[in-house]
């Protein structure tokens, strides 16, 4: 039996030697990861301390600050047309381009994205669980878009479900169950903190520029949690509308955008971040007054003069 027990112990000392060494061979090499970044953009610590440090974890060359040509060619094709309103920035570097940045636009189904954000900071006080359930009334029924309408009043669904179809089917019954069941003011809230107050007392229009802080504030999660911004992000990349400014991008490109259509104002909406490796970017691309073929084809003609340029930029 003692010798049992000391083989026991002996075999529980080595699993303990095999994990230290592994906690700490991850240990060394993140560390050489991190150093390597470091030289590799010639930043010692300590030493460039008025730059910014995120630019020790960028690759020199995906900091791309001239967008000249590109702004040449959306302005010399769109800039005259003031049915369009283009907004691009590049994230690591925060260089952008607006073209018509004034032309405002009705937001549409855009909304859902606040909505969203509202109802993930409403989980984040603790007032709502993901898990929670909202019941679905006769009034919250909309046949536009998705799917969720055919269900029956007074079905159950999780919040979580609800925000799901909202931003990846935009569909409207599910957007309309929680716009009913928040308040005026944790709306207002989504608003105010992006610098849009006294947007829900106005008719509601907003430009390509302005929407897109929307867009950034998730990338950033600078309103809510990093948990919650990678979940409405994650549900935004499985839109299955693949036409608008994803027609522009190449199949695998992960794109989380939100469509807006409004068929009577003939409104057509993309915004949304592409991520193109290393080099990921918001494009926001809103139209009015266009049909919608018309409207697909300018955006796929900006989304992929945008994601080609971007693509092969180099010094």
């Amino acid at each position: 039996m003692k010798n049992k027990n000391i083989n026991k112990q002996d075999k529980n000392r080595t699993r303990i030697f095999y994990a230290v060494l592994v906690i700490l061979f991850v240990a060394v090499a993140f560390g050489s990861y991190v150093l390597g970044l470091y030289k590799n953009n010639n930043i010692k610590t300590g030493q460039f301390s008025m730059l910014n440090p995120a630019r020790a974890f960028t690759n020199q060359k995906d900091l791309i600050v001239n967008f000249q040509p590109l702004r040449d060619y959306l302005n010399d094709k769109y800039e005259a047309d003031t049915n369009v309103s283009v907004y691009f920035e590049y994230l690591p570097t925060g260089a952008s381009i607006a073209i018509n940045k004034d032309a405002e636009f009705y937001p549409a189904s855009l909304l859902k994205v606040p909505v969203a954000m509202a109802v993930a900071k409403k989980v984040e006080r603790g007032d709502w669980k993901w898990t929670n359930e909202l019941v679905l009334m006769s009034t919250d029924k909309d046949n536009k878009f998705g799917t969720l309408y055919k269900e029956p009043s007074n079905s159950t669904f999780t919040i979580e479900e609800l925000v799901r179809r909202s931003l990846t089917d935009s569909d409207n019954t599910a957007h309309f169950i929680l716009v009913r069941n928040l308040e005026m003011e944790e709306m207002k809230d989504v608003y105010d903190h992006m610098g849009l107050v006294g947007f829900l007392e106005t008719e509601g229009s907003l430009s390509a520029k302005k929407y897109s802080v929307m867009v950034r504030a998730l990338y950033s999660a600078s309103y809510t949690t990093e948990e919650n911004s990678q979940k409405l992000l994650s549900y935004l990349t499985q839109s299955p509308f693949s036409s608008y400014s994803q027609s522009g991008l190449p199949k695998g490109v992960s794109f989380a955008h939100k469509i807006g259509v409004d068929i009577d104002r003939k409104v057509f909406l993309d915004s949304g971040i592409v991520y193109e490796k290393n080099r990921p970017y918001i494009l926001t691309i809103m139209t009015k007054n266009k049909g919608e073929q018309i409207a697909t084809k300018m955006m796929a003609d900006i989304s992929e003069k945008v994601y080609n340029y971007v693509k092969e930029y180099e010094e």
